[in-house]
């Protein structure tokens, strides 16, 4: 209630401002439990994602990394056996074919002169399938890393205004202890 008192004052009731004051003190306390702590999990889970990401690429790297050197080791070997007139002896050819058929599933592998450019390109499909993979981790992490960005903004808005409520609130019940000393010099 608003009354009017002498000389046309406006008096607002002490009790009045010191709940409004401790109102704005619990939406603070809410703003932070609820909103502000849920949006920097998510703040936090976005980060996690993108450190998975970024492991997730090394890791496809070093795989087309690994197709490279097995393809250089193939070209080697096949080279070797050319040169020299004579077929790979039959364990080294197996363990070879088996290395190979780990990055190529449910296909033949050839290793002689005349299927090496076969077996090349489908070592270069293997490396094409990774490489798409990293471009891909990259491009959601460039997607992640906005996204971030966006929620840290909405985050800083929020404190701001959980510490805006918070100081008005307080400022609201110190209201009543000044109240006091007006009473007191009446």
């Amino acid at each position: 209630m608003i009354a009017m008192g002498k000389g046309r004052k406006w008096f607002i009731p002490t009790w009045t401002l010191v709940a409004v004051g401790l109102l704005l003190n619990v939406i603070s306390a809410l703003m932070t439990n609820f909103y502000i702590d849920d949006a920097t999990r998510q703040a936090n889970e976005l980060v996690q994602q993108q450190q998975s990401n970024e492991k997730l690429i090394t890791l496809i790297w070093q795989q087309v990394e690994t197709v490279e050197r097995k393809r250089e080791h193939t070209l080697e070997l096949v080279a070797l056996s050319e040169m020299q007139g004579d077929v790979l002896p039959k364990p080294i050819l197996e363990q070879v074919i088996q290395d190979l058929s780990y990055w190529l599933p449910n296909q033949n592998v050839d290793i002689s002169v005349s299927s090496i450019s076969v077996l090349m390109e489908q070592l270069n499909s293997v490396q094409v399938e990774q490489r798409d993979k990293i471009n891909q981790l990259y491009l959601d992490n460039l997607e992640l890393i906005a996204v971030h960005a966006e929620k840290m903004k909405s985050i800083s808005q929020l404190r701001n205004l959980a510490l805006f409520l918070q100081i008005l609130g307080l400022a609201l019940v110190l209201s009543r202890d000044l109240s006091r000393r007006d009473y007191a010099h009446r």
